[in-house]
């Protein structure tokens, strides 16, 4: 803890003022909170939640996003307003200048004490927008699987989704954080879902065993491990199993391509394309097994499922006491190659399959596990003590030590380009990016 700050919180890094807790007097800061798309996505379902959440240690969250994002049927607008929140449109800015005016324009007509930006490719619209100068303190949430420290600001308070990243930068001359990507342990349990209904609805049958996976169906990250666990399925359809992919994505018809074609060659449904959910809860709770990575796998622990976390590259493992140091340091993911991906996974579903009794029990230690390691309620106070460690310490010289920063990145568009072109914002990197060129994202 900082010299001079008084700890009104347990769990506070540097308050900035008294606060009275919950039953308080109310909200005293109002935060700006930027997310890259108004579409279903796990880094976005995740700063809903916090910015709900937070509001019981004072700060207000009003949620902006690109306005081309939003889009009519399941999307992040229904979560937000099961979330009792909505999401402010805004014009995609062509540069970041433009990007700067607009963000600075949406701070003052919001009132925001602070601004928070979701995502690596983000930040230098704040900086030189409503931040510039110190004026309000900037801070960033990065939840990718690989960060270049570099080429991030200094000056502002960083936060990451994934221990090794915590390793790996601890020394950046600002402050860094790990919040994990949150789960909601009370809304996510399997005792307040009707599941029958959606089973009956999507005409999927009882009395078998059923494996799902709730993920983004993106070439990228999710659509080999997706595919791979449609094959192993086929392998074991003689065991009685069905498959329910949740989601939707850029790989999306290419998969039920293939989900066709193996339940033709079945004679039989054996995988469900659900297609995207706004709340996904029945999927989870109706499942036996649950395959996936990121915050789709931590969401799965809460439901008490057991659990085989799918990497990038046709990588399997099941969530054991034995494993889950490895996988939680890694944020449920993996960028290890395979050299036999399908016959490691029919292993893995063969052993789970087998015995219920070991089921329950990976469920059962997986649900503490998460209650241990990133319930919602726990991740919020980390996330309002980074507030308050902001508003106390971010003024002119944190905004200044970035300069040399973003006169390298200048000096890199002209060097590298004939003449400038205006840097674009909102423009995630070409690979990588969730809603999940070089950084991944969950």
């Amino acid at each position: 803890m900082d010299e001079g700050c008084n700890q009104l919180r347990p769990d506070s890094l540097c308050p900035a003022v008294a606060w009275e807790g919950s039953g308080g007097s109310g909200i005293r800061m109002r935060v700006l909170v930027q997310i890259n798309s108004a579409r279903l996505g796990g880094t976005e379902i995740n700063a809903l939640d916090l910015a709900a959440q937070v509001t019981e240690y004072g700060y207000e969250s009003v949620i902006i996003a690109p306005r081309d994002t939003f889009k009519p049927g399941n999307s992040l607008l229904e979560v937000a307003k099961a979330r009792g929140m909505s999401i402010v449109p805004f014009d995609r800015p062509a540069s970041t200048l433009a990007g700067a005016r607009t963000m600075r324009k949406l701070a003052r007509q919001f009132n925001a004490d602070l601004v928070h930006v979701y995502g690596s490719w983000t930040q230098r619209a704040a900086y030189w927008g409503p931040c510039a100068l110190g004026s309000r303190p900037l801070v960033m949430t990065i939840y990718e699987m690989k960060v270049n420290a570099d080429s991030v600001g200094m000056g502002a308070e960083l936060i990451i989704g994934t221990r090794y990243l915590l390793e790996d930068i601890r020394h950046r001359r600002g402050g860094v954080h790990l919040i994990s990507p949150p789960v909601d342990l009370e809304r996510d349990t399997p005792s307040a879902m009707d599941t029958e209904t959606f089973l009956a609805s999507h005409g999927i049958p009882r009395g078998f065993s059923r494996i799902v996976i709730v993920s983004r169906l993106d070439h990228d990250l999710k659509a080999l491990g997706i595919q791979l666990t449609m094959e192993a399925c086929e392998q074991l359809s003689a065991t009685g199993l069905q498959l329910i992919v949740v989601g939707t994505g850029d790989a999306e018809n290419r998969l039920r391509s293939i989900a066709e074609a193996i339940n033709a060659r079945i004679g039989h449904k054996l995988i469900h394309m659900i297609g995207a959910m706004a709340d996904p809860r029945p999927a989870y709770a109706c499942a036996d097994i649950v395959i996936g990575m990121g915050g789709s796998a931590a969401r799965s622990l809460s439901f008490g499922k057991p659990l085989i976390v799918a990497g990038e590259f046709g990588w399997f493992k099941p969530f054991s006491a034995d494993t889950s140091d490895e996988l939680f340091r890694n944020s449920f993911w993996s960028d290890q190659v395979a050299s036999a991906p399908k016959p490691s996974l029919v292993e893995a579903l063969e052993d789970l399959l087998a015995s219920p009794e070991k089921r329950i029990a990976l469920g059962n230690y997986g649900r503490q596990f998460a209650e241990q390691n990133f319930g919602l309620k726990q991740m919020a106070s980390k996330l309002a003590a980074i507030y308050d460690r902001a508003i106390a310490n971010y003024g002119p010289l944190n905004w200044l030590s970035d300069i040399p920063l973003e006169a390298r990145f200048l000096g890199r568009r002209f060097t590298s380009r004939r003449g400038f072109r205006p840097v674009m914002l909102h423009t995630p990197p070409s690979s990588g990016t969730d809603q999940a060129g070089g950084m991944r994202k969950k």
